[in-house]
């Protein structure tokens, strides 16, 4: 069976949809809430509306024969709200308190029959009956729906009232619900733009996107970004193929120009051996200098071309030991050249790291390795280790003569080493991996000068995750 596919509609079609649907649902909840009422008149609990005017007509046949001075008030309706006025009131006048003779009305009623206020909400409506002695009987009712046992007229609020309120609170709760009901399925499909944002901003191109939101200009939307990363994923695949071929080439290069430089290399060691005159012995050390520097330079281009293995896995371990064998490293690389070393512990006690253990390892013992390099002899080399902002810092800084600024504005670049750096074959390789290292776990490469030396802070976003 051919599954049906559920039609999408605009955002204007999604907001007259809103306004139809809460509208209906506004008639349908007013219907039952005079269906309500109706159930409640069949019940006897309440009268009709119009029960007020029948009493009225209904008193106006008894009222004829009686005076005020013999008015008989249980003979009329139970409903009948009057009230006896002397002679000096025209019917159908207003009339001050003094002209009262007589009445059952509360003060409110009594004031509106009198024509001292005016009803806010609904009209209150007179009958004026003449008496036997000319004084004159005003009756006051209006269409409500009062409760069938006097009792509960003088005890519950009144019933018209409480169903208006009734009938606010019923549409508020239906208005509430169907703009919830919007809201949702409009926060759920922002919920899928968000995501799929989240997937490019991730670079995750090979995820597949959120499904359809079933409304046009969202769908239109994710429709977009999906081209965009079938464009993006497209574009990365064209560079990484052309960064290979570029790798390959190189390292096709540096292979054809070890055969040359080696005859040349060859040659020159051949024409040392030989006996030559002063003049000569320059010129042919000079060549076999400037070969052993092509020779490191071969060997950093085939190191930089060499695709690199695929990262190790992550792993827990403690973190103390493993700094005290970047110390034990560091000891190694400093005595030989005359250099002093110091390690300092600002680690929270005995922790555990989860991290590529041998990654990092190498990142360091480059900043190490550097920092023993251009160290003046008995000069000093320290090695810090601290947990900072989320965050685990390696700092190694030495003595020495500080960072040239073509490494300082490089940072770690490949080949961004100054003069001093080349001048003894290193080719800025050593904070390149530091770099790479640091950027592999979520951090960074920091360096400078402290202006009695340099300064590289290796930090990786690994937080010590327990106590050992």
């Amino acid at each position: 069976m051919e599954k049906r596919v559920k039609r999408s509609s605009t955002l204007h079609g999604l907001l007259l949809g809103y306004l139809l649907h809460t509208g209906l649902a506004c008639a349908a909840a007013a219907v039952l809430w005079f269906g309500a009422i109706l159930a409640v008149i069949e019940t006897g609990f309440v009268l009709p509306a119009y029960s007020g005017s029948d009493a009225a007509l209904r008193a106006m046949e008894i009222l004829p024969e009686m005076s005020a001075e013999h008015f008989d008030a249980s003979a009329l309706p139970e409903l009948c709200r009057w009230v006896v006025l002397d002679t000096a009131v025209a019917p159908g006048g207003d009339a001050a308190p003094e002209n009262v003779l007589a009445t059952n009305m509360d003060s409110r009623s009594l004031e509106l029959a009198l024509g001292l206020d005016t009803p806010p909400l609904y009209t209150q409506f007179y009958r004026d009956v003449p008496l036997i002695d000319g004084t004159l009987c005003r009756l006051q009712y209006d269409f409500a729906l009062p409760y069938a046992d006097p009792a509960l007229r003088s005890v519950l609020p009144d019933f018209q009232s409480c169903m208006t309120v009734i009938l606010f609170l019923l549409l508020a709760g239906v208005v509430f619900t169907m703009t919830r009901r919007t809201a949702r399925r409009l926060r759920t499909t922002a919920g899928q733009l968000a995501e799929a944002c989240r997937l490019l901003a991730g670079g995750d191109l090979a995820a597949p996107m959120p499904g359809p939101t079933r409304v046009r200009e969202f769908d239109e939307a994710l429709q977009t970004m999906d081209r965009l990363r079938g464009e993006l994923a497209q574009s990365l695949k064209t560079q990484w193929a052309m960064e290979q071929q570029r790798a390959e080439r190189m390292a096709a290069l540096t292979h054809d120009l070890k055969t040359p430089l080696a005859i040349v290399q060859g040659n020159a060691e051949l024409l040392a051996e030989e006996e030559l005159s002063a003049g000569q012995r320059p010129l042919v050390e000079a060549i076999l200098r400037g070969a052993g520097r092509a020779g490191q330079y071969l060997a950093a281009l085939r190191d930089v071309c060499t695709p690199q293995p695929a990262p190790a896995a992550s792993e827990e371990f403690p973190l103390r030991p493993f700094c005290e064998k970047l110390a034990a490293t560091g000891e190694a690389l400093c005595t030989p050249r005359g250099v002093r070393f110091a390690w300092e512990d600002h680690l929270p006690g005995a922790c555990t790291l989860q991290a590529r253990q041998q990654d990092l390892a190498r990142g360091v013992e480059n900043l190490l390795a550097n920092a023993a390099r251009f160290a003046p002899r008995d000069g000093l080399v320290t090695l810090a280790c601290r947990e900072e902002g989320g965050q685990i810092l390696f700092t190694v800084e030495d003595d020495g003569p500080g960072f040239p600024q073509e490494v300082l504005r490089g940072c770690g670049r490949t080949f961004a080493t100054g003069d001093a750096a080349r001048s003894d074959g290193h080719q800025g390789l050593g904070l390149y991996g530091a770099r790479t290292v640091a950027e592999a776990h979520g951090g960074r490469l920091t360096l400078e000068n402290t202006g009695h030396g340099a300064r590289a802070t290796l930090a990786v976003q690994a937080a010590c995750t327990g106590h050992a």
